[in-house]
Parts: C-alpha cells; structure tokens; sequence
C-alpha cells in the first residue's frame, strides 16, 4: 500500500528545488522530525530551507537571502537608522545565521515554531539591541538573579513592596518555570512586544497575521504566565486562602517589565 503524501510536501520541494547539496530523504526526515516535536506543519518548507541553508547549500543560501534579506534591514534599522550601523548587524547576522562563528550556524537551530522570517528578524533586532547597547552583539545577556530587583524598587504599594522583597526568588522561579511551560510561539510572541518593543501591527506582519489575531495571541500568552506563575507561587509558598489575592495582586503588579527581564 503507497504511503500517503504528507500536505505540506509541496512546500518542502519548492523549498530545496536545485539545492544539489543535501538529499530530499534527509531534508524529509528532518521536517517530519520537527513536525512530531511539536513544529507546525505550516512552517515545513521553512524547515526544509533552513535545514538546506546549514547544510551549506548555495541555492538555498539564495534563497534565503532573498526571503528575508529585507527582514534583516528592518530589524536592523529599527533600532539604529544609520546605514552603516544597519550595513553591520546585516553582515553580523548573516555570518552567525548561515555561516557560523565559531561552531555550527544558528539557523541550524531553528524548530518551526513560527515563520522563518520572524525567527531571523528576532535575531537580528537581537544582535542590533546587544550592539547598541555596548555589550557582545551575540550574547543574548543575563537574568541574573537580580533581574527583578528593579521590581521591587519601583512598587508604589509598600504591601506589595514587601511581599516582592520577602518572595523575590519563589517569584522568579515561578515566574521562570511559566515562562519555560509556554508554547514556543507565546514565548516568541512575549519576547517581540516586551523585549524587542514590537507594536501588535509589526508582529502581524512577521506572523502575517491580522493585528487583531496578534493581539489575542499576546493577551492569551500574558494570561497563561500570571495564571501559571500565580498557582506556581502559591504552591511554593503554601499560603492561604485568606492570602491569595494578595499573591495574585503581586503577580499582576509588573507583570509585564518581569516578563521582559526574564526572557532577555
């Protein structure tokens, strides 16, 4: 009996035609690999180009080029408009994505969460964040145990001043294990809107989705990690009943800057 052809195969071929340099049996077993692990089937042609991409292959690397090479300028300028600044973490990015630095390169690691092209211009606007920073354009920077301490600085409200200076670590820690518990998109998509600055429209163009359909993506995403870092808490701190709302205002308060500390 033939073996049924799997619906996104169509795309996995357009995506390595002419690329002479890896074999369709491996790219296949590739896509289906990342399809079991949780990739989205929709993402398989992107797959398949960036597994063709790592594996060296010219075709694909100009392929490549030419479906995201506006992605890189974007990311780039959004955060220094400078051509030559832009020129830079243009070539940065495509050195550490295609080429490598030091070891494999990093389109090797992309899983098919979301779009490629998503996937690159995160990178990217990483790279720009981290050089207009100061800091190694490749160092993703630190947490730190400290990330939060900034929260509880800021708290105008001194009850829940001290229960962020009592519970600092339970809160990360809970906080750290919501955020490792979401899907990949959710992550991606807290990341884009609280670390790299991301309006709702600029995230529906990546996904090319409606602003709208990112914005339920977004609010579902903040809901699941203060429902999931609130129950986390509690259950660290067994507390009571009669203390819950007060842990669930402490979530809720700097939700979002912990969030962005954390994802860093």
């Amino acid at each position: 009996m033939a073996t049924e052809r799997e619906p996104w195969r169509d795309a996995v071929d357009a995506a390595i035609a002419g690329c002479a340099r890896v074999s369709a049996d491996a790219v296949l077993a590739h896509v289906r690999a990342a399809i079991a692990g949780g990739a989205a089937p929709a993402h398989a042609g992107d797959l398949a180009l960036a597994f063709a991409v790592a594996a060296g292959d010219p075709a694909a690397a100009r392929r490549f080029e030419a479906l995201v090479g506006g992605e890189l300028v974007a990311a780039a300028r959004a955060i220094d408009r400078d051509p030559a600044f832009v020129d830079e973490i243009c070539q940065l990015a495509r050195v550490r994505l295609v080429v490598g630095d030091g070891g494999p390169p990093r389109i090797a690691g992309y899983r098919g969460a979301g779009p490629l092209r998503a996937w690159v211009a995160i990178a990217t606007r990483r790279l720009a964040l981290n050089a207009r920073r100061g800091g190694d354009p490749g160092d993703a920077g630190a947490g730190g145990d400290d990330a939060l301490a900034e929260l509880v600085d800021r708290e105008p409200d001194p009850a829940l001043r001290h229960l962020r200076t009592l519970y600092r670590t339970e809160f990360r820690e809970a906080l750290a294990a919501a955020l490792a518990a979401l899907p990949d998109r959710d992550r991606a998509v807290l990341r884009l809107r609280f670390v790299e600055g991301l309006e709702l429209a600029q995230i529906g163009r990546l996904y090319r989705v409606h602003e709208s359909t990112a914005s339920r993506w977004l609010s579902a995403a903040r809901e699941a990690v203060a429902s999931a870092t609130r129950d986390g808490l509690m259950a660290r701190l067994a507390v009571t009943t009669a203390t819950a709302d007060s842990v669930a205002r402490m979530v809720a308060s700097g939700l979002d800057l912990s969030v962005a500390r954390l994802l860093r």
